[in-house]
């Protein structure tokens, strides 16, 4: 219970090294907070995390990943081809990437496994990719959105960024999300296909 661990932190701005996203988020994300990259499959969501991640990394922070649809290894190759240095940053043991096997884990193994991220490793960044995943893999699991407003409130406590990333599907203009967690996030990222 998010409650058990209140503390008194300052939120400060952490940059994701591209200077309009920057700008456009007020300098960056800030600990404390959590950030929800909503979107069509392929508009950059995990893209904009990973930067996120790696910049973090680069400045000493540790970061953990939770993938719950995606495999590593495609992760890996996507970074490399965009010019982020993952691979050396999971050598150096700054980020840390866990597949999630849905078939494995109950829900409240799955907090267990962020709040040892950030209690024991001192996880800075959190990442879930994607809440798409994390719903789909625990359907049968009751009151979902109170444990993930929990654990994002944990998080927050701890003085943890968090970023979900939550695929939209349908056509454009007629987008659809599988459940509304806006209200959980502190900052929304909406992305969208450009057509010219």
């Amino acid at each position: 219970i998010a409650a058990e661990h209140r503390t008194e932190l300052l939120s400060e701005p952490m940059p994701s090294g591209i200077s309009e996203l920057d700008a456009l988020l007020g300098g960056g994300i800030d600990h404390s907070t959590a950030t929800l990259l909503v979107g069509p499959a392929g508009t950059g969501k995990s893209a904009i995390a990973t930067q996120f991640a790696c910049a973090a990394a680069a400045r000493g922070e540790a970061v953990n990943i939770f993938l719950f649809e995606e495999r590593v290894g495609t992760l890996r190759r996507r970074s490399q081809h965009l010019g982020m240095p993952l691979d050396a940053l999971i050598e150096q043991g700054k980020v840390q990437i866990q597949q999630i096997d849905p078939a494995e884990l109950a829900p409240d193994e799955f907090t267990q496994l962020v709040r040892d991220a950030v209690d024991e490793r001192g996880a800075r960044i959190v990442i879930i990719d994607s809440i798409n995943g994390y719903f789909n893999a625990m359907p049968e699991a009751r009151h979902l959105t109170l444990q993930m407003h929990e654990l994002l409130a944990f998080s927050s406590e701890r003085g943890v960024a968090s970023i979900l990333t939550m695929a939209q599907s349908g056509m454009l203009g007629q987008m659809s999300s599988p459940v509304d967690l806006s209200y959980l996030a502190d900052t929304i990222v909406m992305l969208r296909y450009f057509e010219a």
